[in-house]
Parts: structure tokens; sequence; C-alpha cells
């Protein structure tokens, strides 16, 4: 028995030997430090890094990115920071090396300052933010599976986080996430998702929480949807088991999912404006989902404007007492209106706005038909409500309108692609740094990687075709066709 536990201790002895956890007394690792500090943890392989045990960055003490390197992180391997992280580098990797098998993932503790910019992330567990001092800038996260985090991601629990220029491709979870009972005012503005919650469950590519009081704010995003994930939607911001949920969703593109938009809570409030949701129907269930927007138990002061929703199952439904605001000119309840629907419907009929409360919706200065021009009687053929079943409120469509959509202009990047064509070996020069990514004409991902200003190399080992690059860089989304001969 004494054998035994003595053997015991021997081996825990090791095991926390082999990791490493900084002393917290104001020092600032590097990889090529840290790798010096602790070299049977962190292998300096000399053009890369290896980390092989768990790695703390305590509270006062700094890990700065300052290379252009590989870091793989072994399975099941996992780094903490409490102290602070940034990053200077320019195009840093961070993966497990190998697809099926994923490091544990990256935790952000309750106290931390982080700046992960310029960083490819892959084959990992997760990355948890559990403070709101945190900043994402032009980074890929892709091919995420389970490991540290279950529920998406990236899981948010408090603050106001910024996620911004940045993809997330095809993980296995919802690229954001936060808990119903966490109050999280998060920024996500100007990424590119695609295909995410790969595992094909009831979880929309961002799966957030209440919002709080300072809102949760979804901007100039573009989420894309994989067809054949037909159990999950665009976006979901909702306070299911209470907590106040004020939004701003703006300018996002939502195309190809289950769903569009649904925010569910009777403290639901904010602003859905300027998004273009299209062809959200990829379950084809029309009691199972397929709104542009959904709205479940929500108040008039949501607001709905200069929304474009075209083929989608639905249009917008309320659900559940919900009500909104569609357009007004009610003093001190103003709304534009200006919301374009078109061949929004299911079995044969057309549902712009299907209303299945008893509440009376103000909905005008909308076009109810885009390309033509509507009567009356046209227009309350796409709009369920008090004339269709006495038990529903009406809707106030009249007046209504299709006024044209302003857009507003703004400076391009200059970039430059050669030769185009090519054998698969191109230049992609610009004047900004940013990320791209490229697709071929059915829209399956391709190749992705941060782009760094100036002259970027590629050599890509595909079929002869046409294919399509999109860059992104400082809020901006730019186009590209590609051809390999």
């Amino acid at each position: 028995m004494k054998r035994i536990s003595l053997l015991l201790t021997i081996c825990l002895s090791l095991i926390l030997n082999a990791q490493f956890t900084s002393p917290g007394t104001g020092i600032t690792y590097t990889l090529t430090s840290l790798s010096a500090a602790a070299p049977t943890v962190l292998t300096n392989n000399g053009t890369s890094y290896t980390m092989t045990a768990n790695v703390t960055i305590a509270g006062g003490d700094t890990l700065l990115m300052d290379e252009n390197t590989t870091l793989t992180i072994n399975p099941g391997i996992k780094l903490t920071v409490t102290g602070t992280y940034n990053t200077t580098a320019t195009n840093l990797i961070i993966t497990s090396g190998t697809p099926t098998s994923v490091f544990n993932g990256i935790q952000f503790d309750a106290g931390s300052t982080v700046a992960m910019r310029n960083t490819t992330l892959e084959y990992g567990g997760g990355i948890r933010v559990s403070t709101g001092n945190f900043l994402m800038d032009n980074c890929i996260v892709r091919d995420f599976k389970a490991g540290l985090v279950t529920s998406g991601t990236m899981s948010f629990s408090t603050g106001s986080p910024v996620v911004q220029n940045s993809q997330f491709l095809t993980n296995d979870y919802p690229a954001f996430s936060s808990a119903a009972n966490a109050t999280v005012s998060a920024v996500f503005q100007n990424n590119y998702l695609f295909g995410n919650s790969k595992l094909n469950t009831n979880r929309p590519q961002i799966n957030m929480g209440p919002g709080g009081t300072d809102s949760i704010k979804i901007v100039n995003n573009t989420i894309l949807g994989n067809r054949a994930l037909t159990m999950v939607g665009g976006i979901s911001a909702s306070a299911l088991i209470g907590g106040t949920n004020r939004i701003k969703i703006i300018n996002n593109t939502i195309k190809d999912n289950r769903y569009g938009i649904t925010v569910a809570g009777s403290s639901s409030a904010g602003i859905i404006k300027g998004n273009i949701i299209e062809d959200n129907d990829s379950q084809n269930l029309p009691n199972s989902g397929g709104s542009g927007i959904s709205l479940t138990a929500t108040t008039d002061q949501l607001y709905i404007t200069q929304n474009q929703i075209r083929r989608n199952l639905w249009g917008i439904t309320l659900l559940s007492n919900a009500s909104v605001n569609l357009g007004s000119d009610t003093p001190g309840n103003v709304n534009p209106g200006l919301n374009i629907f078109k061949d929004n419907g299911n079995g044969g009929n057309t549902y712009a706005l299907f209303n299945n409360t008893p509440n009376t919706i103000q909905a005008k200065f909308n076009c109810w038909r885009e390309t033509e021009l509507s009567t009356d009687m046209m227009v309350e053929s796409v709009i369920s409500h008090q004339a269709d079943d006495p038990a529903l409120g009406p809707v106030i469509y009249s007046p209504f309108n299709c006024a044209v959509l302003k857009v507003s202009e703004t400076q391009a990047v200059k970039t430059s692609l050669y030769p185009n064509p090519s054998d698969g070996n191109f230049v992609f020069e610009s004047a900004a740094a940013g990320n791209m990514n490229i697709t071929d004409l059915s829209g399956r991902l391709i190749h992705s990687a941060v782009v760094q200003k100036g002259k970027n190399s590629y050599r890509l080992n595909i079929p002869a075709g046409v294919y399509m690059m999109v860059f992104i860089s400082d809020g901006q989304k730019f186009s590209h066709k590609i051809i390999i001969r």
C-alpha cells in the first residue's frame, strides 16, 4: 500500500512539474523567452513552437505574441491567461496540427486583458472569454470541436468584448455564444461566418443570451449557412429566462440558414436595421422555422427598418404576444419603415408578415411586394392578421411604398491580384491588412488566410476553374474572380 501511495505521489509530482505557471511578478514573456524559461513545456523548434503541457500566465504577467510563427498546442493541452495577452505579430498560427485531435482550448480568466490580432486558430476545443476586456481583430477561427467549451467556438460571460474583421469557418459549434443567465453586451462587427454549428444541432451560428442595457451589437457581418445543415439558424439574441435584452442588429447579410434572426423575451428592445435576409429556408419545414425575422414576446420598443427580406419561408413572424414597430408616424415612436419583402412563402402562399398575436402592429411605409405596383388588396394578400382571423390583432400597413434604399459610399482599399489567370501561384497585393477566403462557385470553402499589407504570395493546388476571393479589411468586403488554368 505504501508503494502504491509513493507511486501516485511521484506521478502527481511529475504531472504538476510538467505544467508551467508564471510567477505573477510583472514579467513579459514572448514565445522565445517562455520556451527558455520552460523548455520542457514549450519547445522552440527553430521556426515554430510546440506546447506540450498546460501553460498559465498569471495576473500581473504578460504573454506577448510578437513572432510570425506557428504555435502547435498538443491535443488536450490548454493555455490559460489571467494576466495580459497581446499580439504584435502580423501572421500567427495557433493549431493542434491535426484536424482530428484538438488542443483543449484557450481560457481568458476574469480580470485578464486581451488583444488577439492577425491570428489563425484551428483545431481547438474552444475559446472561453470570462473578461470584458477582450479584443479579437483580423483573425481566422476554423474547424474547432468540443473541448474546453461545448456551447460555442467562443463563449462569453460578461462585459463588452469585441470581435471584428474576422472569419469563423466550419466550426462544430456556434461561432459566438453566451449563457441564458449571463448579460453580455458584446460587439460583433465586420465578420464573415460560414457553416458553423457543423454538428447540425438546434444552435444558430450566433447564439447569444441577454444583451443587457448597453446592447449586444451585431453589425456588418456576413452569416452564410451550409444548406446541408438543416437545423442551424443565423442569429439568436434572446432573454429566455429573463434579464434585460437590448439589441442592435444592423447591416448584416444573412443567407442560407434555417432561419435568419430570432429575438425572444419580454425585455427585448432595440433595432434591427439594414439587413439583407435571404433564402433562410434550408430545413423547409414551415412549422419549425424558416422566418427571415421571428419575434417572441418582444415589445413595441423593438424597431425594424430598412431590411431586405426575400425568399424565406416566412418574412416576419410574431409569436407569443410579441409586439414590434415596423413603421410608424406616431409622435415619440417614429419609425420610417422602408422594409422590402419579396417571395417569402410556403405551401403556395406568400407571407410577408404573420401577426400570430392579438396585438395591433404598426407597419407603415414598407414595400410589401418588391418590383410590383401594389394595391391595398395586393398588400392585404401577403399579410396575415385580424382580417384573416378575428382572434389576431390588426396590422396597420397603409400607407406603403417601394422607395429605393440608399447605399452609402466608402473609400475602397486598393488591391491587385496577379497573374490572373494563373496556375495556382499568384500574388495578392493590398494597401491594408485583412483576411481573405476563396470559394468555388458553389460556395464551398477552398482556402482562408490572414493578409498582410503589401504583397502576399499564394500557392494553391486546386483543379482548373473559376473561384471567388472575398477580402475583408477594416469593415469592407471586396470580391475578386480567380481563374486557375
